[in-house]
């Protein structure tokens, strides 16, 4: 069974989310980031093969996930851009992408040391700007990230930004409107809200179908809402 950390901010979806039978662990509230930034789970946690990686600031994940996984602390969250996306990189085949000019130390160290590749792109919000359908396929809107990723062998779906809701901003990322989970070896692709209203949803379909990966719509009656992501513990 998967164990889940998302962001219980948007109680409709958190509870959508319980009743799929997984344990979820809601994150930590960050006064330090933007509010609507302040409950996202790619702000606050990176899993990284068998180590997670939190702020300082998440008393509550680090009580809970300590359970599950050896913990490393990040330094403390800041407010502004680029220093509030310490973790919201993204971990995929063995690499890790986004802005490396702002990656914390105490991550960076971790990569060298595991001897995974480091890998810039201009998007400072590379996790929750990317979602993963399988071990070699991703979909983004960004171009950046859509050419760094192609360049390591995996299989991009690019798609037109905007028509995600995040409150605050102009738009949210998809990466943030989704997520993978694992349930009983399957790979499912958790959207929240309704993804079948976005103009490329027949292109993700099909993407999502060549990979194996299943869709399901969590709260089909709201729109598609960037609520940070999800982080299932059963992945990497």
């Amino acid at each position: 069974m998967s164990i889940l950390v998302v962001s219980d901010k948007y109680l409709s979806f958190y509870k959508s989310i319980i009743s799929l039978n997984n344990d979820v662990i809601p994150t930590d509230l960050i006064s330090e980031f933007l509010e609507p930034e302040q409950k996202h789970a790619d702000m606050q946690i990176l899993k990284i093969k068998d180590k997670i990686f939190l702020l300082k600031e998440c008393k509550y994940l680090q009580k809970e996930l300590s359970k599950y996984s050896p913990c490393i602390l990040s330094k403390n969250a800041q407010r502004s851009y680029p220093n509030n996306i310490m973790l919201n990189y993204l971990y995929f085949n063995g690499r890790l992408y986004g802005k490396l000019s702002a990656i914390p130390k105490e991550l960076k160290n971790f990569c060298i040391e595991q001897k995974i590749p480091l890998v810039n792109v201009n998007q400072g919000y590379s996790r929750c700007s990317t979602l993963i359908v399988s071990e070699t396929s991703v979909i983004t809107a960004d171009k950046s990230i859509a050419k760094a990723l192609s360049n390591d062998g995996a299989d991009v779906l690019i798609i037109s930004e905007g028509n995600i809701m995040l409150e605050g901003f102009d738009y949210g990322f998809i990466g943030g409107a989704s997520g993978l989970i694992k349930n009983q070896d399957k790979n499912i692709v958790l959207f929240f809200g309704d993804i079948t209203k976005h103009p490329d949803y027949f292109n993700i379909k099909d993407f999502c179908k060549k990979y194996n990966t299943e869709i399901k719509i969590v709260c089909p009656e709201q729109p598609l809402t960037d609520i940070g992501g999800i982080v299932d513990l059963a992945i990497n």
